[in-house]
């Protein structure tokens, strides 16, 4: 299996050429019954601070901002950070948003809670850089803070795809022609996708790979760095959780008493 660029997610083209369909117009809608659920499931009061990483264009961050949460937000593309800046200053919201890496970003006992959604994590190629993100997460919480991370798991990809290789055609309300192709490695730890998108006479091609993990494998992870209550979900709503018809949910908590 071929794999992507290892920096894949730092090319900005990428995610223009592909904004609409990661992001389409009902997600964006959903934004702020998306952060109303998100601050019920970590039972947040009024004022509380928020780290957003891999925060994007703000479509959290800015909602929640909105909500009267104390939210900084965190991604690498400088695009979109300026843009999510851009439009809190517009919205006259009292919002920071920083151009940085999640393997490097760290502050202190800076927040009572920290979200990664939308499948925000895995995208490095080391697993090492996986592992030190949810140390940067722990020393950044304050004790008895919260961390939501919401992922796609190895059990509801096994489930939900008849082999290790899939391909599939959609076609946006533009006309654009978008072809998939995705393949899983040999022991589905690893998933790259092909994208060739089709506008006109135009073609354009990317790639990008994801690690996967089960759902024990992020309970470890997440323990193998601090964090305990550990609690799983099928959705930011808070229904049960079935590895087999839902992305995860979970949430995490730094001890009281950790330093």
């Amino acid at each position: 299996m071929e794999l992507p660029p290892s920096d894949w997610y730092t090319d900005p083209k990428y995610w223009e050429a592909n904004r609409s369909f990661i992001w389409s117009e009902k997600r964006i809608e959903m934004s702020e019954a998306a952060a109303a659920g998100i601050a019920k499931l970590l039972e947040m009061e009024p004022g509380e601070s928020i780290l957003d990483l891999a925060c994007g264009f703000g479509r959290h961050s800015l909602a929640l901002s909105q909500q009267g949460y104390s939210v900084t937000g965190i991604d690498l593309n400088p695009g979109f950070i300026q843009e999510a800046s851009r439009k809190a200053m517009d919205m006259k919201l009292d919002a920071r948003f920083l151009c940085a890496d999640m393997r490097d970003f760290v502050e202190p006992d800076g927040f009572k809670n920290i979200i990664i959604m939308y499948n925000s994590f895995g995208y490095f190629q080391d697993p090492k850089d996986d592992n030190k993100v949810l140390e940067n997460c722990f020393m950044s919480l304050k004790p008895g803070g919260k961390l939501l991370l919401q992922n796609v798991t190895r059990e509801y990809i096994i489930a939900n795809r008849s082999s290790r290789h899939s391909r599939y055609w959609h076609e946006e309300d533009n006309g654009t022609i978008r072809l998939e192709e995705t393949t899983a490695n040999d022991d589905w730890t690893w998933n790259t996708t092909r994208w060739i998108i089709l506008r006109g006479y135009e073609r354009q091609e990317y790639s990008y790979g994801m690690r996967i993990y089960g759902t024990s494998e992020y309970c470890d992870l997440l323990a193998s760095v601090g964090f305990s209550n550990l609690q799983t979900y099928g959705g930011i709503s808070g229904i049960p959780y079935d590895k087999e018809k839902h992305h995860l949910t979970l949430l995490a908590q730094k001890p009281k008493g950790a330093n």
